[in-house]
């Protein structure tokens, strides 16, 4: 089960009455936590014989990890590291200008009853702004089912895109949609 992301935000300086560029983000059926299946990814690393030799030695045999405590603490790993990467993510766009926001909506419809949605808005100031925002945004992740390392892989990615196009000396200005 899969999920779309979509961010609009704000790039470059205002100046003399003319509007600051924009920034479009887009990215559809990314991949959740759902859709990892442990036989399938070790299924993926070359058949030589170094390398899947050291994938056995690591992580064992693909039977070994189907629905065991294994693949929990394979997702948890991951979701730790891609928060971090959202940290560091966060982090560096607070460099850029004081001030500034990143707000973050989130949308799961449900065939068999309401749509559940949250919608949080992540203002800069404070002396951690990463754990703020992770924060900020966790409630809304979890009571909406969105979280997973594959959202978190997700906004990693798009904060880091968002981070790039960013003119130095400017307060980031970014909205977030994410629907599952």
């Amino acid at each position: 089960m899969g999920f779309n992301i979509w961010a609009w935000g704000f790039r470059g300086h205002k100046r003399n009455g003319e509007s600051r560029t924009a920034f479009h983000y887009e990215k559809r059926d990314c991949l959740d936590q759902g859709d990892f299946e442990p036989p399938a990814l070790l299924a993926m690393i070359p058949d030589s014989p170094n390398a899947a030799g050291v994938a056995t030695k690591i992580v064992g045999t693909a039977e070994s990890h189907v629905g065991g405590a294994t693949v929990k603490g394979m997702m948890k790993i991951a979701e730790l590291e891609f928060a971090h990467l959202i940290k560091n993510a966060v982090t560096l766009l607070a460099m850029n200008g004081s001030g500034g926001s990143i707000s973050v909506y989130c949308h799961q419809t449900k065939w068999y009853w309401a749509d559940t949605n949250s919608f949080v808005t992540f203002h800069y100031g404070g002396s951690n702004p990463g754990k703020d925002f992770l924060r900020t945004i966790l409630p809304g992740l979890k009571r909406t089912g969105l979280n997973n390392f594959g959202v978190l892989g997700a906004i990693a990615i798009l904060l880091t895109e968002y981070d790039k196009k960013l003119p130095k000396h400017t307060a980031p200005v970014l909205r977030i949609e994410i629907r599952h």
